[in-house]
């Protein structure tokens, strides 16, 4: 199945006519996907039916709507995107998790470091001085002062590691837009990108308790 036939597929379970002689689809027009299922992503299964793989990115996604409150969804207004509330959880579990996804991004790097210059990346995540637990509505303003290496090299990375013909890269913005956070939609489509490990696995940890991390002069901050 190539991407737009894909795509055409996904249309229909959106309920939208399909024309079969309508030029390109976009991922654009796939923006907020996910949303369609929320609060208990019943129905998402059949978004990965026709995919060799599916079954892996459906264990993944499933993932999302068990972090979701039922009851934030029974007034008129509802969420937008897949959000959490911050639970109350010790600042050494939180530390933990910080080590942990610090650790997997280093595993990382060393993995793709035949394809990729990452020596900077490498060297700036031994030099991680601290990790910062701070209070809550501050990390907003620490991001506004992030250190772009980690960022930057980390999107070099996935981009060679992506086959932009297979259907999958269609719900590419789906799944950018179910956090507007690129480092969930890695996490939910890791298998796709051939590699090693699990790095962005702590960090989902404590996206999904309600907590932000950010790098910012050489620190790991993270807050809710």
């Amino acid at each position: 199945m190539d991407n737009q036939t894909y795509a055409r597929y996904l249309l229909q379970l959106m309920g939208e006519e399909v024309d079969s002689n309508e030029a390109d689809i976009e991922e654009a027009q796939f923006y907020g996907y996910f949303q369609m299922y929320m609060p208990d992503g019943k129905g998402v299964e059949a978004t990965f039916e026709p995919l060799e793989d599916g079954h892996a990115y459906l264990q993944k996604i499933l993932q999302i709507y068990k972090m979701l409150d039922p009851e934030d969804f029974s007034a008129s207004a509802v969420p937008g995107y897949f959000t959490s509330k911050a639970a109350n959880v010790p600042n050494e579990i939180l530390i933990d998790y910080g080590r942990q996804f610090i650790q997997g991004l280093k595993d990382l790097m060393l993995e793709s470091s035949e394809k990729t210059d990452t020596v900077d990346s490498v060297d700036y995540l031994l030099g991680i001085k601290e990790i910062k637990i701070v209070p809550s509505g501050s990390i907003d303003g620490i991001r506004e002062q992030y250190d772009p290496e980690i960022y930057e090299k980390i999107f070099d990375i996935i981009s060679e590691q992506k086959a932009y013909d297979e259907p999958i890269e269609i719900l590419d913005e789906a799944y950018y837009s179910i956090a507007c956070d690129y480092w969930i939609s890695y996490y939910l489509q890791w298998h796709r990108y051939r590699l090693s490990g699990d790095p962005f696995a702590a960090y989902f940890e404590l996206y999904r308790r309600g907590y932000s991390v950010v790098f910012s002069e050489n620190k790991l901050y993270i807050g809710p």
